[in-house]
């Protein structure tokens, strides 16, 4: 059962019981990401992840780590666009101990300038990593591409020369600024009872954020930019950028069967006339991410750079198809079947239940049962599916190409 209290300070906590299920995860989930940054702030959400594991007043690096892996758990992050999520995965008898390390990370951070500067190093080389990466690289690239001088257009690692120059009072301004309890949702989803739930409000439902208020989000606007590097690879790297949608558009369900039939699975179109008849590239799908108030569909194909044109050609000509003939109801009931696989064995974790409640808490406020969320899907039928790929494909696409030097 899912339960949702608000605290006095404005922190919302969520929680579903899973009774069958011996182990608990518990999230901080914090709504702010690179999109929140400024332009010389560029990484540093991303830098405080990495920050709020090196230390506390009472706990050192090692003992944060040693204080999860003794119970054979899990302590982990992430930074997105719009969100930052620290999180545990613990048996449920350890639950308590995992509530009370977050809490100390949260709150406790010592921030110290010697930790801080072997952390920028660790997060140059994570920086040079992905450059090194080109079927990461080009997914940053075409960011960039779509949304050129805006947030959503810096990659969320942020840059060599930004990094470098964040100083300790910079760092810890920007959580003040940003950290505020109205934006934090605590979820947790397993084995629960109302005494960890009581922990949870104990730890997290009294503080105050800072006085500085955040920085006003604004709006990107898509545009079908592009952008091509050469790089010491093997492969040719495409990816195709078009508008999509935000995460409450009344479209979003049609959007993602959609994206299921053409590009999102081993059926797809694009999988079975790229790969498996033309044998253009082994790795070859399509995706949406929904954000706030905006959204972008993106196509991604690695081939050799003799058939970069020729596969560029075949996804046009995959596009122009899918405006023209539309699809059959046997694709979208292909796409609805997918759709509820995916979701049901994707909700068998606590880990996976605790990131859906947090994710709904926070951008939509609104929970659907799974039977909700089906019906949704059951509604879509070819009209939606035509009138949605006209809305997301009728325009020229934003493009980035790495190509091997």
């Amino acid at each position: 059962m899912l339960q949702t209290r608000e605290c006095t300070n404005g922190v919302r906590i969520v929680t579903e019981q899973m009774p069958h299920i011996r182990s608990v995860a518990i999230g901080i989930w914090v709504k702010a990401g690179a999109r929140n940054e400024a332009a010389g702030e560029a990484g540093m959400a991303h830098f405080i992840e990495h920050m709020l594991f090196k230390g506390t007043a009472v706990r050192t690096a090692k003992d944060i780590a040693e204080a999860i892996d003794r119970t054979g758990g899990e302590i982990n992050a992430y930074t997105a666009m719009e969100e930052t999520c620290f999180y545990v995965n613990v048996l449920a008898e350890d639950a308590p101990i995992a509530v009370d390390v977050l809490a100390d990370m949260f709150f406790n951070s010592a921030f110290d300038e010697r930790e801080m500067r072997k952390e920028k190093s660790v997060v140059l080389e994570e920086i040079a990593m992905v450059a090194d990466t080109p079927d990461d690289d080009v997914h940053e690239q075409l960011q960039a591409a779509m949304y050129p001088g805006h947030p959503m257009g810096r990659p969320i690692l942020g840059y060599p020369e930004t990094v470098s120059s964040f100083t300790r009072e910079e760092t810890i301004g920007f959580m003040k600024r940003e950290y505020q309890p109205e934006r934090i949702v605590i979820s947790a989803a397993g084995c629960l009872d109302e005494k960890l739930i009581s922990r949870l409000e104990e730890r997290f439902g009294t503080f105050t954020g800072g006085a500085a208020v955040p920085l006003p989000v604004e709006r990107p606007a898509f545009t079908p930019g592009a952008v091509r590097k050469r790089k010491d690879t093997e492969q040719a790297h495409l990816c195709m950028g078009y508008p999509g949608m935000d995460v409450q558009d009344p479209d979003i369900y049609g959007l993602m069967i959609l994206n299921a039939l053409f590009g999102g699975s081993m059926s797809s179109r694009l999988f079975q006339r790229i790969r498996e008849e033309r044998g253009l590239a082994y790795s070859v799908y399509s995706y949406h991410s929904s954000y706030a108030d905006s959204g972008s569909v993106t196509i991604y194909a690695g081939t050799s750079p003799a058939r970069l044109e020729e596969t560029r050609t075949v996804i046009g000509n995959e596009v122009s198809r899918l405006l023209r003939d539309g699809v059959s109801d046997t694709e979208i009931g292909s796409a609805v079947g997918l759709m509820k696989g995916s979701l049901l064995l994707g909700l068998e974790s606590p880990a996976s239940r605790m990131s859906r409640n947090a994710k709904n808490e926070l951008f939509t406020g609104e929970h659907k049962d799974i039977d909700q969320v089906m019906d949704e899907f059951r509604r879509v039928d070819g009209k939606q599916i035509h009138r949605i790929a006209e809305r997301v494909f009728s325009g020229p696409p934003a493009e980035s190409i790495i190509i091997p030097n």
